[in-house]
């Protein structure tokens, strides 16, 4: 079972989680764009530019001040504490094909947090200087991540992402400089294909990440216009991979993750602009004139400020939004979520204000109470971007962030020594102010040793902690020393991995490491001895990619968290510095996310060179699939999923565009009808029955519920605030959803539940807890009131059913509210649980869904002992295996833990099943499927060898 669960945070949307499943999905992921920052002090955007007007703009209505521009050339403001010398120095040098570059210009920036409001990294400028006689500059640098960048004469500027670690003194880079190179295309209107003129052309140039987003400082990133036909070129270029950016008057911004330098041909598409507008009332109905009015989204924030009727028209890119107002203290918000497509005007949204919210509290540590001053608190609209607020803690750690409007709001607080903490789906209603009690945990640090492959030490690895799936911000890397031990320095406590990779390798060596509150944690890491794969991406026929391309690379049998991706240069090349091993290889074009990934098997020994040549299939049977809001409105960043027709299993997922469009590649499903759902928030659609042959599907989604209710105590005392989690009561299908509020007061108001049965689970700070069910239908409204009394709680530990082992990194989880991941031991608590009767889920990524009926009591914790865990059920009639493609032969790319391959290993060939010949993985899937049951004949070539092996098709589970 694929079972995947959607948990909305606040009315944020959904978010994806489902490790256990990743090895069928797609590698990709879309992150937000920056938006622009809001004082909700002041309800208005800081250097707000002159307005401008629009024709047709209705008697009464403002329109916005215009979106900022692209950034004009400007200059990153120098770092607040000068680099000292003794702090570190960086060497830099500059070379041609010549030899050495003199007088050339060396730029050194410093990569700072990412702002909440943003999501993007800061810059400031760290350091300047001009290289000497043999190409060398020296700059002072403290420990961090900086871009370098050397410009000289006539050469491209030549750039390098540089980690300067702790108790490294000296770090040194080479940088290139050559000839350089163009990129030119054009910009049209999506719709009509007719060109853009003067858009405005923003390109940033991309280092190895593959983020979805670029940064770079203002003077490292290059600007022009299309001209009367579209036109656009950039000349002067470095070779590589930037990120294009387009705007244009009238038009949506638009952003190509990934082009090529060189390149030519590049195609803009971009959506015309849509509008909302509508009118600000003061509380006793009349006008609200010089109203500052603002619309958060997932991409950016957009403000303006009403005229003297009281109206206003924002510009927005397609998509969905918060709309707030403020005037003096007095604040208002939109009824929901406003959605709005392409080319769209919704009009008449009508605001009225009334008394403003306020979130406000105590920063202290937690355990021992103490009061934390200078911590910062940022207020953001809950799921979007835009900071509305920030505030200090006093000496008493008292803070309050004011004059907001009803919503929902996320909140991070930030103190030097502590962990950040962060709460999110603070929902206000209009006058309530929401009292904060931040507990903050202080950090730890990680002391270890890094050894070779005979655990010899080794000196000057880089070893930094890490997320499981990203980085982990704020903390310094680190560099062994010559005994090969490392420490790391304010650590916040939680699960971190541990990095260590040698300088100039591509791979490192991760472990996990349980890091507590001012505690030491201890880690040893052996680190592989490595080898090169190096190789080509080529179309099917040997033809050059024509977009870009990404090569992933993984440990056969590792998680999918330890595999690393890397970009193909231009001409399609890649080379990867990784520990030795057995590697499964795959490569795909960057904008089309599934269907179209080539694998191949290779096996890498300690100081070989192992070339590997890649093929990218385009896909030959793609559906374009479009998805609509309820008003009729192209959904934006809907997720759409996929199966086989009769089925709930995600096989395919991927998320709509501005225009509410995805293309699928349905390829390796192997089925004549298919079964395609898309959900946004709480709106969903489903398509029972689509031709695999189709090339179009549309999807309608029908709107969410409305959900209110209070919250009262059993014993009649006060109810002053309170957590809300809404989740579906689960079914047989293959995903859920859950939402996370935190309210004030005794009341709630939640929009955009996805239709159906839900429980909604109110816990109070002191431990009170209770829950009710209901049902809730599209476009309706749903009550419930919910009774707390004194919470129960449950525990235990996870054991593997087989070898009896304890479950690390496991979950348990009861009507949406989820543990901790379990430890080394397995064990799991989960506290604050409502009284009654419950069904309690356990799952981890390589061990099947498990269930258990229980029922808590009233200020009890309930001991569930040792639970099993099975390995993850076979869909019946099936032989759990998961199969690719290599060039042309059909391989087996997964099997599945705790099946029998008999003596299958993964990067076998297959030929046939059943006698019958397979051509590709679509093909395979078919003709796997079969009586549950019955025997399974798979003809398999294995190098030059070839073999026949029996398997048993899945039966179903015993009730």
């Amino acid at each position: 079972m694929n079972r995947k669960a959607f948990a909305g945070v606040g009315t944020a949307g959904l978010l994806l989680v489902a490790g256990w499943a990743w090895h069928l999905l797609s590698s990709h992921s879309a992150a937000p764009s920056p938006a622009a920052a809001l004082t909700a002090q002041q309800g208005s955007p800081p250097n707000a530019p002159k307005a401008r007007s629009r024709p047709g703009t209705p008697e009464g209505l403002k329109p916005q001040d215009p979106r900022p521009g692209l950034p004009s050339e400007g200059e990153t403001p120098p770092v607040s504490d000068p680099m000292r010398a003794e702090e570190g120095t960086l060497r830099v040098e500059a070379v041609t094909s010549t030899g050495p570059q003199a007088n050339a210009h060396v730029s050194l920036y410093l990569r700072v947090p990412h702002e909440r409001s943003s999501g993007l990294p800061l810059w400031r400028l760290a350091g300047t200087e001009v290289t000497n006689a043999e190409g060398v500059a020296v700059l002072p640098a403290r420990p961090g991540r900086y871009l370098v960048s050397v410009r000289a004469g006539n050469f491209a500027t030549a750039r390098a992402d540089v980690l300067k670690p702790q108790g490294e003194a000296l770090t040194s880079v080479r940088l290139t400089l050559a000839a350089g190179a163009a990129l030119e295309g054009a910009v049209v209107n999506r719709a009509s294909r007719h060109p853009v003129p003067l858009a405005e052309l923003l390109l940033t140039p991309r280092g190895l990440s593959l983020d979805e987003r670029a940064s770079a400082p203002p003077e490292e990133r290059s600007f022009t216009s299309s001209n009367e036909r579209g036109g656009f070129r950039f000349d002067g270029l470095a070779p590589g991979e930037y990120q294009l950016e387009a705007k244009a008057p009238g038009h949506a911004p638009k952003r190509l993750s990934r082009v090529h330098v060189p390149s030519s041909g590049i195609t803009v598409e971009m959506e015309a602009s849509a509008f909302i507008e509508g009118f600000v009332e003061l509380p006793d109905g009349r006008p609200a004139a010089q109203a500052h009015v603002s619309a958060f989204g997932a991409d950016e924030a957009i403000f303006t400020e009403t005229g003297g009727g009281g109206g206003f028209s924002l510009d927005v890119p397609p998509g969905s939004y918060q709309v707030t107002a403020h005037h003096g203290g007095k604040t208002g918000s939109a009824h929901g979520k406003i959605v709005v497509g392409a080319g769209m005007t919704l009009q008449n949204i009508r605001i009225r204000l009334g008394a403003s919210t306020a979130i406000a509290g105590v920063v202290r540590q937690k355990d021992l109470g103490v009061p934390i001053a200078h911590a910062t608190i940022s207020v953001i609209p809950s799921g979007d971007h835009g900071e509305l607020g920030r505030a200090a803690s006093d000496p008493e750690g008292r803070f309050e962030v004011g004059n907001l409007a009803p919503g929902a709001y996320d909140v991070q607080v930030r103190a030097q020594g502590f962990k950040a903490l962060h709460r999110t789906g603070i929902t206000l209603l209009e006058g309530q102010r929401f009292e904060l009690i931040a507990e903050l945990i202080a950090n730890g640090r990680i002391e270890g040793t890094v050894t070779d492959g005979s655990k010899q030490p080794i000196a000057g690895v880089h070893v930094s902690p890490q997320r499981k799936w990203g980085p982990l911000e704020g903390v310094n890397a680190t560099v062994t020393g010559e005994t090969g031990h490392f420490s790391l320095e304010e650590v916040p406590p939680g699960d971190v991995y541990v990095s260590a990779r040698r300088p100039g390798s591509d791979a490192a060596t991760r472990v996990p490491v349980k890091v507590e509150a001012g505690k030491t944690s201890r880690v040893q890491i052996q680190l592989p001895d490595e080898g090169t794969l190096e190789g080509t991406v080529r179309l099917t026929g040997g033809r050059l990619p024509t977009r870009p391309v990404t090569v992933y690379a993984k440990r056969v049998e590792a998680p999918r968290s330890e595999g690393l991706e890397v970009p193909a240069t231009a001409d399609g090349t890649f080379s990867i510095r990784a520990g030795a091993g057995r590697y499964q290889l795959s490569a795909w074009l960057v904008d089309v996310r599934s269907g179209n990934a080539q694998e191949k098997l290779v096996t890498l020994e300690a100081g070989q060179l192992q070339r590997v040549d890649l093929e990218v299939g385009e896909g030959t049977k793609p559906i374009t699939v479009t998805v609509l809001e309820p008003n009729g409105a192209p959904s934006v960043r809907a997720t759409v999923m996929g199966s086989e027709a009769g089925q709930s299993n995600i096989l395919l997922e991927d998320l709509t565009d501005a225009s509410g469009q995805v293309t699928v590649m349905v390829d390796s499903l192997g089925a004549d009808w298919l079964h395609l759902w898309a959900a946004n928030g709480g709106r969903s659609g489903d398509l029972p029955r689509v031709p695999s042959s189709s090339t179009r599907a549309t999807l309608q989604l029908s709107p969410g519920a409305r959900l209110t209710g209070t919250v009262r105590s059993g014993g009649g005392r006060a109810v002053n605030g309170f957590q809300l989690v809404v989740a579906a009561v689960r079914t047989g299908e293959d995903y859920f959803s859950q939402q996370q509020f935190e309210f004030a007061g005794d009341r709630f108001q939640v929009e955009d539940i996805a239709p159906g049965r839900i429980s909604v689970t109110a816990t109070l700070p002191d431990g009170r807890a209770g829950k009710a069910e209901t049902a809730t239908l599209s476009g309706s409204e749903a009550h419930v009131d919910i009774v707390v009394e004194a919470g129960g709680g449950i525990q235990g530990r996870l054991l593997d059913l087989k070898s009896g082992e304890p479950i690390p990194q496991a979950f348990v989880e009861v009507d949406g509210l989820v543990s901790p991941t379990t430890g080394p031991d397995g064990r799991f608590r989960l506290e604050d649980i409502a009284p009654g009767a419950h069904r309690a889920t356990a799952w981890e990524r390589q061990h099947g869904i498990t269930d258990k009926q229980l029922t808590i009591l009233s200020g009890k914790v309930l001991d569930l002992g040792d639970w099993h865990l099975d390995s993850p059920q076979v869909e019946p009639g099936r032989l759990g295996l998961t199969f690719g493609m290599s060039g042309k032969d059909v391989i087996i790319r997964w099997i599945t833990v705790g099946v029998d391959p008999g003596g299958l290993q993964i990067g076998d060939v297959v030929t046939a099943i059943d006698g019958a010949t397979v051509l590709t993985s679509g093909e395979a899937r078919q003709r796997e499927l079969g009586p549950p049951g019955s025997q399974a004949t798979l003809s398999i070539r294995r190098g030059t060898q070839t073999r026949t092996f029996m398997l048993t098709r899945a039966r179903p589970p015993s009730r």
